[in-house]
């Protein structure tokens, strides 16, 4: 099993892309900012943004019953299992 970098993943590659599309804008405010954002374009085509305001408790879990459904999907590392799991659609 081959691990694909990150500068591959199309989604990996999108904060890039934004960060040189607004390099050199002034943002000063979030609504700037957001603004900048849904008008970028990569390779034609425009991204969904949203404001995520809300503030996520460290610690929360899925419950076992509910993560058993995405599991078979899930390959983990055999060097980092913990951290490191590739996700195939199935």
């Amino acid at each position: 099993m081959h691990h694909i970098s990150c500068k591959y993943n199309p989604i990996e590659r999108c904060p890039a892309a934004l960060e040189h599309y607004w390099n050199g804008a002034i943002l000063d405010s979030v609504e700037t900012a957001i603004n900048w954002a849904a008008q970028m374009t990569w390779q034609g085509i425009k991204p969904i943004v949203h404001l995520v305001e809300t503030i996520y408790e460290k610690g929360i879990k899925v419950l076992p019953h509910e993560l058993k459904k995405y599991l078979p999907s899930w390959q983990r590392s055999e060097t980092l299992p913990k951290w490191d799991i590739k996700i195939i659609p199935i």
